[in-house]
């Protein structure tokens, strides 16, 4: 942010302008004098606070005094639940293409396996979809809300489910999986987003990372209902397609509950909605101000818009323009690293591997990787606002290549031996374990790293980037494993140590640290140009002046 010096202590202006203590129970017009007051004290070179002073709260103190909105979060995330039930079903090993009711409908070969030509297409035209849905929900969410958006994904995923009822044949599956990805990319460029907006600073990063444990245990739960209804009906497929329908409930029940992100409806002009959300989920705070919380946000998003119009960087294509283009890349790395280190041979092919090592029964498998990938969220989710964004991130990326490399030297042995077998599936949990909470992390960085007025965009795109690798990889790794010319095998791991060697480095080098810090604090450390590795310890003047601001109340 483009502040003076905060020794000026008349150039400061308190943000308790519309409200006092009592004036929270209502929330009154006084918030648009608020924001005018502010427009008119930064046009002029004052200075405003951009900073709560909640923000310096230990992380614990903010766990117990925040429960109401971390409920509100952790609703929302169980909606990625459904996400991981679709993987689930569809994978290729044990899920519902591998059901003999479902082949007997589609086109398969003289040993009752489906053709690979279509599984391929299913496969792509999801991931396609799923690009289709990054980019261009953004709009809906920029223009209409958070909670419109989370309404159209649904409907998306509603019209999903609705076609795979329906199936007759592989063009409806088709059609069904289209409208899958779509809402599974949907899905994905909102709900971090979203989460990222109404949680408290501090604990943005946990309740952020609940989105994916409850992936997680979407794939978990998919795999114990599949193993189940194929052991009590192996014909009826439908049976697992129609369990959707209670998470969509759910889901469709917990949408319509969720509150509009306050930042949205700030930088809408829409204050006295933003002070009633904040004062329903946070006014019972003792020492909670609204229209200090408002005007802050209000500040934020002012200064933005002065950046951007001195710096040129508005209109449709802002987030390829200056410093934003850098954080799109920093949104998208930690995702894009996830292919590289061989995601598509050791999550999309863990059956296989597990197969190499004698074991036959693909529902073992998803219980055993779903448990790892629990216990990776754990650990990530608790850690991830004490320690860090940046080494829970560079840090387990830099094990996965090692597993992969593992894996590599592995191939080149006879490992149908039990010994080097074991081997073989310890370094395939590994690779899963430290890539489930990395990626994780991933979601924080598509959500904190852009700049309000370019969030929801720049996490579409930085996530849609790192799915079209990702497309890459799903058609190549089947080659690279067992293609016609090439056979790899498991020597595929010394392809995916290499480039996820060499993504993580420059990971180390592009990832700032952003735990703990208010967006305004983000976007000074990026108008500066402080060195990524910097970040964590650098003295922001957004924090100067909260301080500063802190020290006039306490003398008043």
């Amino acid at each position: 942010m483009a502040q003076q010096s905060p020794q000026q202590h008349h150039d400061i202006v308190p943000v308790s302008l519309g409200m006092n203590e009592k004036d929270n129970e209502l929330v009154h017009n006084d918030h648009l004098q608020t924001a005018e007051e502010i427009r008119r004290t930064m046009s002029k070179g004052g200075q405003v606070q951009m900073r709560s002073q909640f923000d310096d709260m230990g992380i614990w103190a903010s766990v117990k005094q925040n429960k109401r909105i971390a409920f509100v979060a952790m609703a929302a995330a169980f909606a990625a639940s459904l996400e991981g039930y679709q993987r689930v079903e569809v994978n290729l090993n044990g899920g519902i293409v591998s059901n003999k009711g479902f082949i007997a409908i589609m086109p398969h070969d003289a040993k009752g396996a489906i053709l690979g030509t279509y599984v391929s297409s299913w496969g792509g035209i999801q991931s396609a979809g799923q690009t289709i849905g990054q980019i261009f929900l953004q709009y809906a969410t920029d223009a209409l809300g958070r909670k419109v958006a989370l309404y159209i994904l649904w409907l998306c995923l509603v019209a999903s489910v609705i076609a795979e009822c329906l199936v007759k044949g592989w063009q409806t599956w088709l059609i069904a999986k289209l409208f899958s990805g779509i809402g599974v990319g949907m899905l994905q460029a909102t709900l971090p987003v979203y989460i990222a907006e109404i949680a408290p600073t501090q604990l943005r990063g946990f309740l952020i990372n609940a989105y994916t444990f409850w992936f997680c245990v979407g794939q978990l739960l998919a795999g114990v209902a599949l193993n189940r209804l194929n052991a009590k009906n192996p014909l009826d497929f439908k049976d697992a397609i129609y369990t959707q329908w209670a998470m969509l409930g759910i889901m469709g029940i917990i949408f319509v509950l969720l509150p509009e992100s306050p930042w949205w409806l700030v930088s809408k002009g829409k204050l006295d909605k933003a002070g009633t959300m904040l004062q329903r989920y946070y006014g019972r705070i003792e020492g909670y101000s609204v229209s200090d919380e408002v005007a802050v946000m209000t500040a934020t998003i002012e200064a933005e818009k002065q950046v951007a119009a001195r710096e040129g960087q508005e209109g449709p294509f802002a987030i390829f323009q200056g410093s934003n283009l850098l954080r799109l890349i920093i949104a998208s790395w930690p995702k894009i690293i996830q292919q590289f280190v061989g995601l598509s041979v050791f999550n999309s092919y863990s059956t296989y591997f597990f197969q190499l090592a004698g074991n036959k029964n693909p529902f073992l498998v998803t219980v055993i990787l779903g448990c790892v990938q629990l216990l990776a969220m754990l650990i990530t989710a608790s850690l991830s606002d004490s320690i860090g964004r940046r080494p829970l991130t560079v840090y387990p990326y830099a094990i996965t290549s090692a597993s992969v490399l593992a894996l590599g030297i592995i191939g080149c042995f006879d490992y149908s031996s039990k010994s080097l077998g074991s081997l073989l599936i310890f370094f395939a949990c590994l690779a899963t374990f430290t890539t489930t909470g990395a990626s994780a992390i991933g979601y924080a960085y598509a959500a904190e790293i852009p700049t309000q007025r370019l969030r929801a965009r720049t996490a579409g795109w930085g996530l849609a980037m790192s799915n079209m690798v990702a497309i890459l990889f799903s058609f190549c790794t089947p080659l690279m494993l067992n293609g016609p010319t090439v056979q790899w095998n498991v020597k595929t791991g010394f392809f995916f140590a290499g480039t996820g060697t060499v993504s993580t480095i420059i990971g180390w080098f592009l990832l700032p640290e952003v735990a703990r810090r208010s967006p305004a604090e983000i976007d000074e450390m990026f108008e500066k140009k402080v060195p990524m590795r910097k970040f964590k310890g650098y003295k922001t003047e957004v924090e100067t002046v909260a301080e500063e601001n802190k020290r006039m109340q306490q003398g008043l």
